[in-house]
């Protein structure tokens, strides 16, 4: 007889249990990458090994700590979230407009510079030291929860509240080019770097923040602002601001310091021996005393007021930019050297002379009024070789002295027309006086 051999009808439900586990481990094993600018730059960087199919192995994506996909054209990252061990991400200079990095948890370092995003998600990012999301158009930040944040950079963007009281750990901000109106840096007491001008910002107050090396908050609405407490400050601009007054005596390992387009009348350099640059155009200041200033190499004080300038520091030679045309109460500078080659390379304004003392600038004090007195006629101005001086009165005389105050010439004059020769003397400018038995006047030459 033969065997009778059962049959097994399978159970419906286990084989569709069994076909839904399989699909399901087939899905969970890899992650879709919809933007193919990504995935490309992903395969280009042999991450991405199961080609160009619109997703990646979810194996291939744990494996990556650091992805640099910067400049690639990329518009959506979406499948970012499949890099769970991922802790620097560089994707700057690209198209992305969303970002969410809720599920990449170890994140330390992202620069997503030069983007168009307008939503940025790092709430959950805990461990985040370094966010770097400049020239987007970001109108909100919140980095409350990443409080091991040391650098923030989010410059150019159209943010109107940023809060860094969480970021006690903060090292170094950039903020600038926002729309900010109030900046609160009173736990930040570690900060080294701020860079916060070009916003709305009518105050600042960094008296916590004494770790401060370099500011940069210019054009602001700012009409008062210390720095007295900031004793390793070395760079500080406060242009464009609305400044009277700046005291920097306390900040004396200064390099740097831009003041231009203020109303600042005086300022005291005397205790910053490493000064390098100065720029302070357009302000109100009347004197300036540089001769402390040894290091000095770039200085611009056009459009003041000023009347005295005493830059007998030792080392002219070393300037690489001198600038104060459009002050014209300022007849006299002192230099080391009024002869000194290099001077010619100086924008002053034509009434402005190099002088080394005072007595030389006092023989420049006189005022020149020739023009005004029919007594006398002198010309050519600028000469070159003979000097013609016209004159009406009996028993004059003429001194010619160089900018120094040496008395070069002293000659009796004729009347009717004298012929000086000056053929034997140097190019520059001389101070001409002639006397009279009813006036002295005072003339400036120009020797070619």
């Amino acid at each position: 007889m033969a065997s009778i051999i059962p049959i097994i009808k399978p159970n419906l439900l286990t084989t569709f249990s069994v076909a839904i586990l399989l699909c399901f481990n087939v899905v969970a094993q890899t992650t879709p990458i919809p933007d193919v600018s990504f995935e490309q730059a992903l395969i280009d960087y042999n991450i991405d090994t199961n080609g160009l199919n619109g997703n990646i192995l979810n194996t291939d994506a744990e494996s990556v700590i650091t992805l640099n996909i910067f400049s690639k054209n990329i518009t959506d990252l979406s499948g970012i979230e499949a890099f769970v061990n991922l802790k620097y991400l560089y994707s700057y200079y690209n198209n992305i407009a969303n970002l969410d990095l809720q599920y990449n948890l170890e994140l330390e370092v992202l620069d997503i510079e030069n983007n168009s995003l307008t939503d940025l998600n790092v709430s959950q990012n805990l461990n985040l030291k370094e966010l770097y999301v400049s020239n987007n158009q970001l109108d909100v930040l919140d980095v409350s929860n990443n409080l091991d944040l040391v650098v923030l950079s989010c410059n150019l963007n159209n943010i109107c509240e940023l809060d860094v009281t969480n970021n006690i750990d903060l090292a170094v901000l950039w903020c600038y080019s926002n729309i900010l109106t109030d900046l609160n840096l009173e736990e930040n007491i570690l900060l080294e770097s701020l860079f916060c001008g070009d916003n709305d910002l009518d105050s600042l107050d960094i008296s916590n923040n004494t770790l401060l090396e370099t500011i940069s908050c210019g054009q602001n609405n700012i009409t008062s602002f210390t720095v007295d407490n900031c004793l390793d400050l070395t760079y500080l601009d406060v242009s464009g601001n609305m400044l009277n007054e700046l005291d920097i005596t306390s900040n004396t390992s200064m390099r740097r310091l831009l003041c231009n387009n203020n109303s600042i009348q005086e300022l005291d350099l005397s205790h910053a021996p490493e000064l390098l640059l100065f720029y302070a155009s357009f302000n109100n200041l009347r004197d300036i005393d540089l001769t402390n200033n040894n290091e000095l190499k770039y200085v611009r004080l056009a459009s003041n007021e000023l009347e005295s300038i005493d830059f007998r520091n030792g080392n002219n030679s070393d300037i690489s930019d001198f600038n104060t045309l459009n002050n014209p109460a300022l007849t006299c500078i002192y230099v080391d050297d009024s002869s000194a080659s290099f001077l010619s390379d100086w924008d002053i304004d034509s009434s402005s002379n190099f002088v080394t003392d005072e007595s030389a600038c006092n023989a420049l004090s006189v005022t020149d009024t020739l023009e005004e007195i029919m007594t006398f006629e002198i010309y050519p101005n600028p000469v070159v070789d003979y000097l013609n001086i016209k004159t009406i009165e009996s028993k004059s005389k003429l001194v010619v002295y160089d900018t120094n105050g040496k008395t070069l010439l002293n000659k009796e004059l004729i009347t009717g027309l004298n012929s000086i020769d000056l053929s034997n003397y140097s190019s520059g400018m001389y101070l001409f006086k002639i006397s009279s038995v009813n006036q002295t006047i005072s003339k400036k030459i120009i020797i070619q």
